[in-house]
């Protein structure tokens, strides 16, 4: 073996440190979101939230914080990534598919609810946030109109060749979506009527979907 070979083989010591280091970093950041999300779900307002009791939950120090996240804003927003994460997961292509059944968009509209209920206490504090805080509000923002955009690029599919379909599928599958995150905030408040608010959103869109203009009846000659 030569001694190019032998050296390339072997760690240099600065690369195995900054290795651990790197391993050090993200557990104690997987600690922090646990911690976050084990505080949030205990209940009370964001504001009492602080980077005191999250440290202290999560077992690391507050230098130890702040080399993983700048604020506690930051934590929540990675929570709020993280809780809408379904979005890349869900089925929504078969809002294109011509043969789309009620049966199946019910399944779809109850599986994004359920991911939202799943993640009630997180999407509680981020709601809390986002009405007040400019920092949160961005983020949640463009979380939501990737949602429009992923749901427009479907609409845009489907009618993409039929006389029935809107002028303006973007704005339609953005006003759709806004729609639904203010039910989703409804369903934080009150989870009860998860299985009516997903089947009356199921209702909307299908009816939106299979729309069909009225034809003018053909005009008799004289």
């Amino acid at each position: 073996m030569s001694d190019s070979t032998t050296l390339s083989s072997v760690s240099s010591p600065s690369s195995v440190q900054a290795e651990s280091g790197r391993k050090r970093r993200e557990a104690s950041r997987e600690e922090i979101l646990a911690a976050t999300r084990r505080l949030l779900a205990r209940g009370g307002p964001v504001a009492r939230l602080s980077v005191d009791r999250i440290v202290a939950d999560a077992g690391v120090s507050r230098a130890t914080f702040y080399v993983c996240f700048p604020d506690k804003h930051a934590v929540i927003g990675q929570l709020a990534q993280e809780s809408l994460a379904w979005r890349r997961e869900v089925d929504a292509e078969i809002l294109a598919d011509p043969k789309l059944t009620r049966e199946r968009l019910d399944r779809l509209m109850r599986t994004i609810v359920g991911h939202w209920r799943a993640n009630r206490p997180v999407l509680a504090a981020i709601i809390e946030l986002a009405e007040h805080n400019p920092e949160m509000r961005g983020p949640w923002r463009a979380a939501i109109t990737q949602i429009a955009e992923q749901t427009a690029d479907q609409f845009r599919v489907r009618w993409a060749d039929s006389p029935d379909g809107p002028d303006d599928p973007d704005t339609v599958a953005a006003v759709f979506t806004w729609m639904f995150e203010r039910c989703c905030h409804q369903l934080v408040a009150d989870d009860a009527g998860a299985e009516s608010v997903a089947l009356a959103m199921s209702e909307v869109l299908w009816r939106t979907l299979t729309y069909t203009r009225p034809r003018r009846a053909p005009t008799r000659g004289r």
